[in-house]
This record gives C-alpha cells, sequence and structure tokens, in this order.
C-alpha cells in the first residue's frame, strides 16, 4: 500500500478516529506520534473494505496480512516447535482472509486471486494445505448457483475466479458448466478451465462431455489424458 493510495481516499473514507495514522510518517515522527503496527493494521483493513477501486483493496488486503504476520511472528516463541509456529502464524491470517471475503463479492475474488496464486507459486502467506483449505471453504459458501452465474459474466476476472472456485467446489454439478464455459465461452478463458477441469474433475469431465457434449469428446477425452493442456486446448480453439 503506497502512501499515495492511502491519502487519496482518507478524507472520505476513513472515519474521523482513524484518520491520523494515514499521515505520512515523516509529519508524523515530527509530531512525535509515529504509527504503530497496530494503527497500521486498523487503518487498512478498513481501506481494504471501503476503496472503491479493486486494485486499491488489493493493496490494502495485501499490506494487511503482511502487517499481520509481522504482529504474529513477533509474539511467538522461539521456542516453539515450527509447526505450532507455521499454525499460529496462519490460522490467524487465514481467518482474516476468509471473513474479508464474506463481505462483497469483490473482496472474494481478490482472495480467491491471491490464494490460487499462492497455491500455483508456491509462495504466499499460506501452506499448500491452507491455502486448499481456505478455497475449499470459499467455494462451499458461495455457492454453485451464484458460481454458475458468475461464470457467464462479461467481466473476465469474474469467471476466472468462479471457474477456480467450481473446481474447489468438487461438486458433480459443477462439471457441466464447466464444460460448456470451456466449449462454448470466452477463448481467452480456456486454459485456466482447462486446468480447472482437469485438476478437479478428470474423471467426470470425459463422461459428461459424451453426453451433453459429444462433438467436443474427442478433445475433452485428450485434455484429461495429456501430460500438458496446452495442445489440446490450442486444438479446440482451431
Amino acid at each position: 500500500m503506497t502512501e499515495a493510495a492511502a491519502s487519496a481516499y482518507q478524507a472520505h473514507y476513513i472515519p474521523p478516529f482513524v484518520q491520523q495514522p494515514f499521515a505520512p510518517r515523516t509529519a508524523q515522527a515530527a509530531l512525535g506520534a509515529p504509527l504503530t503496527l497496530e494503527q497500521e493494521l486498523i487503518v487498512t483493513k478498513h481501506l481494504a473494505e471501503v476503496a472503491p477501486l479493486e486494485t486499491i483493496r488489493l493493496e490494502a488486503f495485501d499490506k494487511a496480512l503482511r502487517i499481520m504476520q509481522k504482529l504474529l511472528r513477533g509474539a511467538t516463541a522461539n521456542s516453539m516447535p515450527t509447526a505450532m509456529k507455521l499454525k499460529a502464524w496462519e490460522v490467524p491470517l487465514l481467518q482474516y482472509a476468509l471473513d474479508y471475503s464474506d463481505k462483497a463479492p469483490e473482496n472474494r475474488r481478490i482472495v480467491t486471486l491471491r490464494l490460487v496464486e499462492n497455491l500455483e507459486t508456491g509462495t504466499g502467506f499460506f501452506s499448500i494445505n491452507r491455502t486448499k483449505q481456505g478455497l475449499k471453504v470459499i467455494a462451499k459458501k458461495t455457492g454453485l448457483s451464484t458460481l454458475e452465474a458468475e461464470l457467464e459474466s462479461d467481466r473476465d476476472d469474474v469467471r476466472r475466479a468462479a471457474a477456480h472456485l467450481l473446481g474447489w467446489l468438487k461438486h458433480e454439478k459443477a462439471v457441466l458448466p464447466l464444460l460448456k464455459a470451456f466449449c462454448h465461452g470466452a477463448r481467452s478463458d480456456r486454459r485456466i478451465i482447462g486446468r480447472v477441469l482437469k485438476q478437479h474433475y478428470s474423471h467426470l469431465a470425459p463422461f459428461y462431455a459424451h453426453r451433453f457434449l459429444p462433438e467436443f469428446y474427442a478433445g475433452i477425452l485428450a485434455l484429461m489424458e495429456s501430460d500438458s493442456e496446452k495442445t489440446q486446448v490450442e486444438t479446440l480453439n482451431d
């Protein structure tokens, strides 16, 4: 979170009782009132909830996680076993992420994006198992009908987040909407949706394709059996 981004929304979006911490650090130091991490966390969490732009919300959400992580690690005893340390750091962060996700659809997309990135790159705030747990919880809370509707959105980010969550929903009823989106939806989404189908529904996708989309059956079967989805997705795009 940059100071410029924070200052841009201070007057309109930050309540008076928490506006002071957003003063530039240099000015605060001159006044003898530097920000504490706890103050930064309060204001950053608020900005993550009320900023009208998703880019600002995402920056604030990321910063809130970083501050929480720093506070949690500072409060953890060095003598604690590594596994217990990891749990002590991750559980509060994940709970904040899940609570934040519940408050608005755009928040859910932000959290989904970060968790998927965490899972795919192996870097982020959570272990692989904790990341999977978070995605499953968000998918279940959102529900099949909402995700189906979002899969048909005009917005790329909405469709792709919905596709990821339909995968982590782990529900047979998610297979056909994903297949239809893969075969008939935006070409730019096909690689993501193909990966979701292969990761979560490789045992079901050929059956549903054969029954409901027979013209695409051969391509879907090849995709599920291939080591890489790239060639098969490009074949369907032709």
